[in-house]
């Protein structure tokens, strides 16, 4: 199964994934109101009157987060198409396929 997920990868998953999702995203009122709460805390903390340094270890860390994130969403994402093939290879629906 690992295998499977492996070679969609591959073959270009990754960008269906990420079309699929951005498009539920831009269309969810809830996502599109935490992005924007996001987006002004961010600014907030880049106005705090930071030194350099500081602002630059901020814009770091938000990075960090944005980049784990995006991560976890692809790797859900992945267990989401893992789970749906291999209920279906157990309901016998799709063949060839070891879990």
């Amino acid at each position: 199964m690992d295998r499977l997920i492996d070679d969609l990868l591959k073959k270009g998953l990754g960008n269906f994934i990420d079309r699929s999702r951005d498009a539920l995203i831009w269309d969810d009122e809830i996502y599109q109101k935490c992005s924007r709460e996001e987006d002004k805390a961010e600014e907030k903390c880049l106005d705090m009157g930071l030194t350099e340094r500081q602002e630059k270890t901020m814009k770091q860390y938000v990075s960090d987060i944005r980049a784990t994130d995006h991560r976890y969403a692809d790797l859900s994402y992945l267990a989401g198409v893992k789970d749906t093939v291999g209920m279906l290879v157990f309901l016998d629906m799709v063949k060839g396929i070891d879990q």
